[in-house]
């Protein structure tokens, strides 16, 4: 027992070491943690129990508890704050642990079922890691440099001012309005401020705290872990399912140019500590990724050949939380389940029924958050094809304006950007060796989302370069896809570990040295031609050509050969992880050394 809590208790006390160290005292992480148990997690994962029958370890339960509880203390909340009584959120774990108590049927759910799986230990531990890499990067990255005290405390990144200002007016206003126009609606996505307005006034921790420390913590443990069971649901193995959480958390577009451009050639992690709704957006969204995948995959039927309606409830009811958490989802939801629903009509010859009331519940959500709760207003966002690449061009050439000049030279960065994509996720094209999985619904969703992304990012345009959120949305499940396709690529054409380990170094070193040797740096000195923005990306397509003519030449089998071509390709994405994910690149200048908070 004790070997199997380890990973949980190392994770535990690292975070609070490094909580400790950034100034937040033990009272305030043990109220914080005894609300996320017992409020959130426990209650969460009874209802689970009840309602969702899908294949699951204890941990993953849990962590999918965690993301219901989430989603029901917001609704409870706003139901409390919009009568005067914002500790009424409490009212729904207490009535989940009586009902658990004192109706017979629902007592048998204080234990896992028997068929609940154990996790492995070394998969426990590989979890635990990937948390503890993210506890590191968060203090890191945030913890260090944004002071919880004054006057360090003024120069906190320009977004978290506004988030507290969000907090402020959910502690106290329901509807919320504009913190910084008295009377003026909210159109914003907002579920998470309401997350932090509960857990203040529960716990009475000063918001500031929450936002800048403790917060978001729980949500990162139960993303990795929902996304590790997302990924072995799809994949099929553990081992794979693990390589696709590195390619999750560490694997980024080949940047190929010495310097920081921004824009387009940036790709933001799936968590962020400056936009909790992102975070809290892509936590609520797993459970969505999940239910879909059982009930359009048709996994696990009963006897009577039928889906539990229970968990199109479940699916319900986090369809409605992800339509608060983060705008850009639903639309991208909508558009992957279109797909899923013309391409299993068309392979089925007749409708496809599950896809079809995922469609009209997706939609539902989608229409109600446009117009009610975000007021049918805009945000800002336009259409104006490829603005994003302009601005990223402004980037390139160093003066920080958007590109005035010929469209060929947008189109060609535009390239440039799709190419670095493309060769991050080409382990997709694996699948091609086993074409049905092509048209499995969890590819085509994940694929449907993904192209909708790109289109809404080439196609609209922002102030703040929000369309950069409708490409990092779908890219967790996009990295899932593509390991699956390597798997499966690697698995049919029956090559052994050492081969694979060897394309993927020879990938890497070859990025490195395609980096150093071209030398190309942005932004772009004074009189340097625009030509050689192209020659890195001309560099990896060469390296790329040469090394599959190797490959036939060897005469190591055509499916063999395009296994390892792949597994090079998608190895030029890793290196990119250093400067894009290790290293402390987001907030660079640390904050004074941190005392104890006060309230």
């Amino acid at each position: 027992m004790l070997v199997r809590w380890a990973p949980a208790v190392v994770v535990l006390a690292l975070t609070a070491a490094a909580l400790s160290r950034y100034g937040v005292r033990v009272s305030d992480m043990a109220r914080f943690c005894g609300y996320v148990v017992a409020c959130l997690a426990v209650p969460g994962t009874l209802l689970v129990r009840a309602l969702y029958r899908g294949d699951r370890s204890r941990g993953e339960e849990l962590a999918l508890g965690l993301a219901l509880g989430y989603a029901l203390e917001v609704f409870a909340y706003v139901a409390g704050r919009a009568v005067g009584a914002p500790l009424l959120v409490l009212a729904w774990p207490v009535a989940t642990y009586a009902a658990f108590l004192l109706v017979p049927r629902l007592r048998r759910h204080w234990r896992s079922a028997p068929a609940t799986a154990r996790s492995p230990i070394w998969w426990s531990w590989s979890l635990a890691l990937v948390v503890a890499y993210l506890v590191v990067w968060s203090a890191v990255n945030f913890f260090r440099t944004q002071a919880l005290t004054w006057p360090a405390l003024g120069a906190s990144y320009p977004d978290m001012p506004l988030h507290l200002a969000f907090i402020g007016e959910l502690r106290h206003h329901v509807p919320p309005t504009m913190p910084i126009v008295a009377g003026e609606p909210l159109p914003y996505h907002w579920f998470v401020y309401a997350h932090y307005a509960a857990a203040s006034w529960v716990t009475g921790v000063e918001p500031l705290v929450l936002l800048f420390r403790l917060g978001m913590l729980p949500m990162i443990a139960a993303l990795v872990v929902l996304l590790g069971m997302a990924a072995r649901r799809v994949i099929g193995s553990r081992a794979g399912a693990l390589i696709a959480l590195a390619a999750v958390f560490l694997v980024a577009a080949p940047n190929l140019y010495i310097g920081s451009a921004g824009g387009a050639l940036v790709w933001k992690p799936v968590q962020s500590w400056s936009s909790p709704t992102q975070t809290f957006g892509a936590l609520l969204f797993v459970p969505v990724f999940l239910l879909l995948s059982d009930l359009l995959e048709n996994r696990r039927l009963p006897e009577n050949g039928r889906r539990n309606p229970r968990e199109w409830l479940l699916l319900g009811v986090f369809l409605a939380a992800v339509m608060g958490a983060k705008a850009t989802y639903l639309p991208l939801l909508t558009a992957g389940l279109a797909a899923v629903a013309v391409a299993g009509s068309v392979r089925r010859r007749r409708p496809h029924g599950p896809a079809l009331v995922a469609l009209g519940m997706s939609a539902a959500c989608l229409l109600y958050a446009q117009f009610v709760l975000y007021g049918g207003v805009r945000g800002g966002t336009t259409a104006a094809p490829l603005s994003l690449m302009r601005v990223t061009w402004g980037g390139v050439v160093g003066d920080g304006r958007p590109l005035g000049g010929p469209l060929t030279t947008v189109l060609g960065l535009t390239l440039l950007c799709v190419l670095s994509g493309a060769v991050a996720w080409c382990g997709t094209l694996g699948l091609l060796s086993r074409p049905r999985a092509l048209t499995r619904p969890s590819v085509v969703l994940t694929l449907g989302m993904s192209l909708a992304g790109l289109a809404v990012a080439l196609c609209f345009g922002h102030p703040g370069l929000s369309e950069i959120y409708f490409l990092q949305a779908p890219y967790p499940y996009l990295a899932i896809v593509s390991v699956y396709g390597l798997v499966t690529v690697v698995r049919r054409s029956g090559t052994s570990p050492l081969p694979i380990v060897c394309a993927a170094g020879a990938g890497a070193v070859a990025a490195y040295c395609i980096r150093i040797l071209c030398d190309v740096r942005v932004p772009l000195p004074d009189g340097e031609p625009l030509r050689v923005l192209a020659l890195p990306y001309a560099a990896l397509l060469v390296f790329v050509a040469l090394t599959a003519v190797a490959l036939a030449a060897a005469r190591r089998g055509a499916l063999r050969s395009f296994a390892l071509t792949l597994v090079v390709t998608s190895a030029f994405a890793t290196p990119a992880a250093w400067f894009t994910r290790v290293l402390p690149v987001t907030y660079k200048t640390p904050a004074p050394s941190p005392t104890p908070s006060t309230r």
